[in-house]
């Protein structure tokens, strides 16, 4: 059989496999955290957050235009599917070239054709099938693309290193560059491929004598493990508890760079005498030189300073530079080729296409000056331009400083770790990197943020089969073993280094490393390929060997990537999913027209902008992002645009202040809002006044008092952010004129101090100039009702209260700990309708109904259902008759109390601690038997509390006085 043939069927059914597998658990439609913004951004080619993806959102505006007649999220998601089952496939490829490589291009036999094959086709599919890169191929965000050009960069080095003795050699390494100039339009991770790229080169053309390679091998690790005790010896010294100011962090980068840098070029020119006997010293002395120069903190940003400093506002002149650029390079590959300087030509030249590449920033600048409704930024100039690259707008942070924030959540990494070291090692490296790359080949414990590994899912048989396959590929053919080595670390420890981030995140970070998990799987295939290898090494008969290696073969088979799927499949099923999508409608449909709708995070922003620019639901409204509210492009594009005709939002600040604002110093104050006799009518006959109370000072004096503290803290100052003056304003210039709400995932130090003057509406709270009434829940019960009991069959683009709850109630549907998060707004929501109907109307059958709906929609056998609210829940079944709800629940709770108990024997504190529940239950079934078992245990914890002894003889004298009801409910 025609071997080329084969390993072509080989790899259409790699490609196959995993093309149907992402097709068929692909998000149905928009998901949470950046897809909305991806989706919405391509669909109008509009600006996203810094720095931009411009060729993905180039490439999702043309699949949001084919006639596949699916939703246009969904349409946009197939970038993914494709981009993931391409990866997969160059994977393959690049597996098959490896092997190639050291055992020679043609197979000598079938034999070893189909267990080359095979072996490289199992490795491929266990990327299909890894936890991270499945996440990433199922919907619109950058990684997957992302992963297919950096896959192609690595399959393009291959190819070249194969046909590095033709005449036209260089046009791969010129496609390579292209490819990575593309990919900056996309996603960095393709330009951390360029040392690999050019480890290969060296290797293959230009030292090629194997004691010199070993020599230069020596170098690096010699120069890479002084610069790593350096490191960890200056780290060591870095203790303390507090954060330092920037200018202790900034004066640590400076001399650690100059420390590395001094060292480099000692180390260099001496390896270079030593080892090589050149007299060439000044040699390493320029390159290292160069290198400090470049590296050196502020030095990075010179080259952009100076294109702002000559093109400052002047595209014009911006043009002529960027002309006079190109010029440059444009003369250099001519003066190669004409002076025969072959390497010199095919440098300038690959630099040239790295620029050609980049151009599709140019759609940034473009659209940026059209002013779309998402214009993150306003990069609309070559100064904004370059300081929208930089991420500005994230803040400055040290690269080789370990522990530098001055987040108040985020100050754990001072007290719980003794020193940058330990930081370094245990957070940033193996919490931050190795976990992820263990779920991926051992096996992941869960979908909470920070849960560690779990052996039991994939036994680690992958895992130790990349490690073999790493030792394996050193034994045949340690120069590209270590091409490879040094592109996991890159992709992995290096990243992990660079990105510098500090505990705790806001989500989990293992989609940042795809990179690293991409050679991982290669070295499984080698793994699979080197215990073949190995069997015939080790066993003279050689039907004997062929037996025991497809053996290896259909092991690898089922306990790699079947495996791997089985373990996976239900998690990483989106198909039947619409949560994000319902959840964005129902937060967009909680508000009245024309509002003003401050959210606090990516989930409850994002997706509405989904929804409000690519299907145009509820258009009129502002949403207000607190986090975005924080910058001065942001403010005056509430305040100046009308994005689809949504009317500006009032604002005092003229662009100038705007320009100048940030965190001041504030002390708590009454601040006075005024509420004219009017705006009271005008809610009146919406209502409201039926659930709330005009305060003193509305009646008597025309306004509402409210106390607004500022929530930053430093000792005894306090402050506000920018964001809190904001609020502030927008709420003062509204003058009641359009409905303000906030999302309920707003915090409370985010509402300024009108908590009190806000009913719930939906997943909402809606300002008003009437205050919540002590001991009774402040919401629109009208409103509310519609929402939650009268779904709505379709959707509206306008407003028109009904909520949709699709798949919430569906045990085949995975929601992982974002999905579980925000859907407890849902139960928090139907549970104060419930309330409200309790105590306020007295009306037990409404009540009733309520939380029989909630359970309907939202059973807790799906959304697992927090201890304290399982609690809650059963006392009120309990109070208005529902008693078959109320046993459920009591047998639940007293499970799950008795487990806490035996996890925890002294978890006594708070009003849900386990012993007052379990007390609480059995005292109200009459099991006295059962509170005198909780009262013994508490003894046995406490002995010396004279308290539990009292209340241990006075159950003691009512279980004898009185027979025991529900006595067939057991522990």
């Amino acid at each position: 059989m025609n071997y080329k043939l084969l390993n072509r069927m080989t790899a259409g059914i790699v490609f196959f496999i995993s093309f149907i597998q992402f097709i068929l658990t692909v998000q149905p439609s928009v998901s949470f955290w950046d897809t909305g913004e991806f989706i919405a951004a391509g669909y109008s080619l509009q600006v996203p957050h810094p720095p931009g993806a411009p060729l993905f959102l180039l490439i999702g505006r043309i699949f949001s235009m084919l006639p596949l007649g699916l939703n246009t999220a969904l349409q946009v998601n197939l970038i993914s599917v494709i981009s993931s089952a391409l990866s997969v496939l160059l994977l393959y490829l690049v597996a098959v070239k490896l092997i190639e490589n050291y055992r020679g291009k043609t197979p000598q036999t079938m034999f070893e054709a189909i267990i080359t094959f095979l072996a490289a086709a199992i490795g491929a599919l266990s990327f299909s099938f890894s936890d991270t890169f499945w996440f990433n191929g199922v919907e619109a965000e950058v990684y997957a693309a992302s992963t297919f050009l950096f896959a192609l960069v690595v399959w393009l080095m291959m190819i070249w290193n194969e046909k590095a003795d033709e005449i036209d050699n260089e046009k791969y390494v010129i496609m390579i560059a292209y490819v990575i100039g593309l990919s900056i339009g996309v996603h960095l991770m393709s330009v951390l491929a360029i040392v690999p790229v050019v480890m290969t080169i060296l290797f293959r053309k230009y030292v090629v004598d194997e004691e010199v390679s070993r020599k230069s091998a020596l170098i690096f690790l010699g120069h890479a493990a002084l610069l790593l005790v350096v490191a960890l010896f200056m780290w060591g010294k870095e203790t303390g508890s507090t954060p330092p100011t920037p200018e202790v962090y900034k004066e640590f980068d400076r001399t650690f760079v100059v420390t590395m840098g001094v060292l480099s070029v000692i180390i260099m020119g001496i390896f270079y005498k030593v080892i090589f006997n050149r007299s060439s010293f000044y040699i390493p002395i320029i390159i290292g030189g160069i290198a400090l120069f470049v590296t050196y903190p502020g030095v990075v940003k010179l080259v952009p300073g100076l294109i702002v400093f000559i093109g400052h506002n002047d595209v014009a002149i911006a043009i002529v530079v960027l002309i006079a650029l190109l010029s440059v390079f444009g003369f250099a590959m001519y003066w190669s080729a004409k002076n025969n300087q072959p390497t010199l030509n095919l440098i300038f030249t690959s630099m040239l296409f790295v620029i050609l590449g980049f151009t599709t920033y140019a759609m940034v600048i473009i659209r940026a000056n059209q002013q779309p409704p998402m214009n993150e930024n306003d990069p609309d100039t070559f100064t904004e331009l370059v300081s929208y690259l930089n991420r500005e707008q994230y803040g400055d942070f040290p690269q080789f400083k370990r522990r530098f924030t001055n987040e108040p959540h985020q100050q754990g990494v001072f007290q719980n770790y003794n020193s940058d070291l330990d930081f370094f090692w245990n957070y940033q490296m193996d919490h931050m990197f190795n976990r992820y790359l263990f779920w991926n080949y051992i096996g992941r414990e869960g979908w909470n943020q920070d849960q560690g590994v779990d052996p039991k899912q994939l036994f680690a048989i992958p895992f130790l089969l990349g490690l073999f396959g790493l030792f394996h590929h050193y034994r045949r053919d340690w120069k590209m073993a270590s091409v490879f080595l040094v592109m996991f670390i890159f992709m992995g420890y290096l990243t992990a280094f660079y990105q510098n981030q500090q505990q705790p995140q806001p989500r989990e970070r293992d989609y940042f490393y795809v990179g690293a998990y991409f050679v991982f799987s290669i070295w499984i295939a080698l793994g699979v390929k080197g215990l073949v290898e190995l069997i015939f090494e080790s066993i003279q008969n050689i039907s004997t060997a062929k037996i025991i290696s497809y053996a290896i073969i259909l092991i690898s088979i089922i306990f790699v990537p079947v495996n791997m799927a089985r373990t996976n499949w239900f998690t990483h099923d989106r198909s039947k999913n619409w949560v994000p999508w319902d959840y964005s409608y129902n937060l967009l449909q909680s508000a009245a027209p024309n509002a003003i709708l401050f959210t606090n995070g990516d989930n409850d922003t994002f997706p509405l902008w989904y929804l409000q620019d690519v299907e145009g639901v509820r258009r009129d409204i502002r949403v207000v992002n607190l986090s975005l509210l924080n910058t001065d492009w942001y403010i005056k594009q509430l305040k100046n645009t009308e994005p689809y005709g949504a009317k500006k939002v009032s604002i005092s600040f003229t662009d100038e202040q705007i320009e100048r604002l940030g965190p001041a110093q504030w002390q708590t104050k009454k601040l006075r809002l005024p509420v004219s006799q009017n705006v009271i009518e005008d809610f009146r006959k919406q209502g409201i006044d039926k659930y709330g109370m005009l305060d003193s000072n509305v009646v008597n004096n025309g306004y509402l008092e409210f106390t607004m503290e500022g929530p930053l803290r430093f000792g005894e100052v306090r402050a506000v952010r920018v964001q809190d003056i904001m609020i502030k304003d927008i709420v003062e210039q509204n003058k009641w004129q359009r409905p303000i709400y906030f999302a309920v995932t707003t915090p409370e130090d985010s509402q300024i101090g009108l908590n009190d003057y806000t009913i719930m509406e939906g997943i909402a709270q809606r300002l008003v100039p009437f205050k919540r009434k002590a001991i009774e829940e402040f919401v629109n019960a009208e409103v509310m009702r519609k929402q939650l009991l009268e779904e709505n069959p379709d959707f509206s683009k306008t407003y028109q209260p009904g909520f949709k709850f699709r798949g919430l109630n569906d045990r085949n549907i995975f929601f992982d700990e974002s999905h579980q998060r925000l859907s407890q707004n849902y139960r928090t929501a139907f549970l104060r309708l419930a309330l409200h109907y309790l105590y306020n109307e007295k009306n037990n059958e409404m009540t009733l109904k309520i939380l029989d709906e909630m359970e309907r929609k939202i059973p807790s056998e799906v959304f697992e259902m927090p201890f304290s609210l399982m609690f809650n829940l059963s006392s009120i079944y309990n109070t208005v008759g529902g008693t078959k709800q109320y046993q459920q629940l009591a047998k639940k709770l007293e499970k799950t109390a008795w487990q806490m108990i035996e996890n925890n024997p002294r978890d006594v504190q708070g009003f849900f601690n386990p012993y007052r529940i379990l007390i609480q239950i059995y005292d109200e079934q009459g099991r006295y038997d059962k509170v005198v078992e909780v009262f013994e245990r508490l003894k046995t914890v406490f002995p010396d509390d004279a308290g539990i002894e009292s209340e241990l003889q006075r159950y003691r004298s009512m279980m004898q006085n009185r027979t025991p009801q529900n006595s067939d409910t057991a522990k």
